[in-house]
């Protein structure tokens, strides 16, 4: 703004900005003869005598200013912003005070002695200073604060004060010298019985972390601000679980130290992607797109399972080739709801289908492929979820073994030309029954070999993110305050991200020729118990302090370590380095359709037909080590259904 166009008062603000220092000096300079001359009145109770004032004054009031001017120079007296003072500047001002008084005494003494002089001035004169200079910076701040809450707009939110240490008291400084943050602190809390009832920065310590509830609504607290950076997080999450009691927003504040180090953790509490906790290089698959080019673009490609993790991301990834036409078939409507929103959004040119249906209903599937006659069916639609299948082993057999033979025997009727099914390492000496259904799927699929349609299956290890795996279940543990639940020290596991199991799959869809078993070279397994200490210290916490890891020994169906093929599997190489094969194992196929009958006949009427349909099972998949009797127990327990 051109200095004509200004008015008198933002002239002189401007003016007092630009030169601060100058004024600072003066200010200060004009105050040593005023406190000087107020000292002599005081001592000779206002008084003015021109022997015992006038004459002392003049000549001794030039050395007092020198004195005074060099050691408030030395002490910084000259820099610094009054609106910010402190205990430090009182203390600086004290200090240059008492030092210059001693350098003067010592002139006086030398230039005129002290016969005549009145000592007492010497003190009267120091602590009338001390006072002006701290009032005057006192009294800045003070000013500066009343102008500022005065433009502060809207009614200040009331707020409590977690924790009356250093960091609950710099917390309450900061909201008392900046306005424009309109919070009023009504009080601290502090779990230290000591500091109950006393006064800190003016406000009462009212009660300890039980009391917050009570303490929100007696003074209709707006906000809880935690100030107890060092506190673990299971201690920080009780007091997340009060605040929460009554739905009062809480906002946990790092340590200065923490903020300067950039190790605050709960605030900034970062989200871990899946590749961190791999334990491996990511698989790259850089060079196969022309392959999938050919496999998919331009192709009708339906997925069931298509809301679930492996499925969704099947969806996506096929998405990329532009097929013709992607069917989604998914019976869980909240699941396709989202995934059909995604991808209509992401890729609005594409001819998506969604189809709510069940691998039960032969029917509709049937319907299904007459209508588009889809060129590639993959086949993620499972039950996966290991304790849960083996309380109800039934519908993991109907599901997985009695859903997948109902929509391949309609692939194989409709001529559809390949089908991918995506098995499981659990399908490896199968402890579990999901993992059993798994297997005796895998050998249904190859009983399929003079058909016009191609089977294949997919074998993979345990996928990081999936739902229904350990990661998200360890993410909400450490989001509660843990602990984490690890089922044995040395359980391992394969591990691998979606992108990569569903990347493998398409490639063996594109790779088969029927009746193979496909599997990823995942590296040396991964100790469960390690990934949730990485996972912890990923999320910016410390296992066993801020996060505690209890072992709850392994579920039932579980194995300490699981296989990606037994002995007697011979492995084969592809032409991908990462992917592998297992040569077609031999069994009676004829066999296995008459059990496949009579397991079906029984599966119509289960009730009362559980023992049969067991020895089925293990008729069917020798090397299960499933037991008719544990699910009995579970029976007796309770939990079957």
């Amino acid at each position: 703004m051109p200095p004509h166009e200004m008015n008198t008062a933002d002239f002189l603000k401007k003016i007092t900005l630009n030169n601060r220092r100058l004024v600072i000096i003066l200010s200060q300079t004009l105050l040593i003869p005023i406190s000087y001359f107020f000292a002599f009145l005081l001592r000779f109770d206002f008084y003015i005598d021109q022997q015992l004032v006038i004459e002392p004054f003049l000549k001794t009031v030039p050395f007092l200013i020198a004195a005074r001017l060099i050691l408030f120079y030395y002490v910084d007296l000259f820099s610094g912003w009054w609106r910010y003072v402190s205990i430090e500047d009182i203390t600086k001002i004290a200090n240059a005070i008492v030092l210059s008084s001693l350098l003067f005494i010592a002139c006086v003494v030398f230039l005129f002695g002290l016969e005549r002089f009145p000592r007492s001035v010497f003190v009267i004169d120091a602590l009338l200073l001390f006072f002006l200079l701290g009032g005057i910076r006192v009294a800045t701040r003070m000013l500066r604060e009343t102008m500022e809450k005065k433009k502060a707009k809207g009614v200040a939110k009331n707020v409590l004060i977690v924790g009356a240490g250093n960091t609950g008291i710099t917390v309450v400084n900061e909201i008392k010298s900046n306005p424009d943050l309109n919070l009023k602190p009504v009080g601290f809390v502090d779990d230290d019985p000591q500091k109950r009832g006393y006064k800190i920065k003016n406000l009462k310590v009212l009660g300890s972390r039980e009391d917050i509830p009570e303490l929100v609504k007696r003074y209709r607290v707006d906000e809880v601000l935690i100030a107890i950076p060092s506190a673990p997080y299971k201690e920080l999450h009780a007091i997340f679980s009060q605040c929460e009691k009554v739905g009062v927003p809480h906002k946990t504040l790092p340590g200065i130290s923490k903020i300067i180090t950039g190790k605050t953790f709960i605030s900034q509490m970062r989200d871990v992607k899946p590749d961190e906790l791999l334990g491996r290089p990511s698989v790259s698959f850089t060079n196969e797109r022309s392959t999938l080019s050919q496999e998919l673009t331009g192709k009708c490609v339906l997925v069931t399972g298509a809301g679930g993790s492996i499925g969704s991301e099947l969806c996506r990834q096929i998405a990329e080739y532009a097929p013709s036409c992607l069917i989604m078939y998914e019976r869980n409507e909240g699941n396709l709801f989202y995934i059909d929103f995604e991808m209509r959004k992401k890729f609005p040119h594409l001819n998506i289908v969604s189809v709510i249906g069940d691998i039960l209903n032969g029917e509709k599937f049937d319907l299904l492929l007459t209508t588009y006659h889809p060129y590639i069916v993959y086949h993620a639609a499972a039950y996966k979820h290991v304790p849960l299948m083996e309380r109800d082993p039934i519908e993991a057999v109907r599901n997985n073994f009695i859903g997948t033979k109902t929509i391949s025997t309609c692939c194989v009727h409709r001529e559809i030309p390949k089908f991918v099914f995506i098995s499981t390492d659990k399908a490896v000496n199968p402890s579990s029954v999901m993992g059993t259904t798994k297997r005796m799927t895998e050998k249904l699929l190859q009983t399929y070999g003079q058909t016009p349609t191609k089977f294949i299956s997919v074998r993979f290890g345990n996928v990081i993110g999936s739902s229904g795996s350990v990661i998200p279940l360890f993410k909400k543990q450490i989001a509660e305050g843990g602990p984490v639940t690890v089922t044995h020290p040395e359980a391992t596991r394969f591990l691998m991200t979606i992108p990569e199991a569903v990347h493998l799959v398409l490639l063996a869809g594109a790779m088969g020729e029927g009746g193979e078993i496909f599997l990823l070279d995942m590296g040396e397994p991964a100790n469960i118990a390690e990934l949730a200490k990485s996972l912890i210290e990923l999320s910016g916490l410390t296992p066993h302090k801020d996060i505690a890891i209890e072992y709850i020994g392994l579920r039932e169906g579980e194995k300490l370590h699981e296989e990606l093929y037994w002995e007697g599997e011979d492995i084969l190489p592809t032409a991908h380095k990462k992917i592998r094969k297992l040569s077609k194992t031999s069994f009676n196929y004829m066999n296995y359709k008459l059990l496949i009958a009579r397991l079906e006949r029984a599966m119509e009427k289960p009730i009362g037909n559980e023992e049969t349909i067991f020895n089925l099972i293990k008729s069917m998949v020798p090397e299960a080590t499933i037991s008719f009797a544990n699910y009995c127990a579970h029976a007796r327990a309770g939990n079957q259904p």
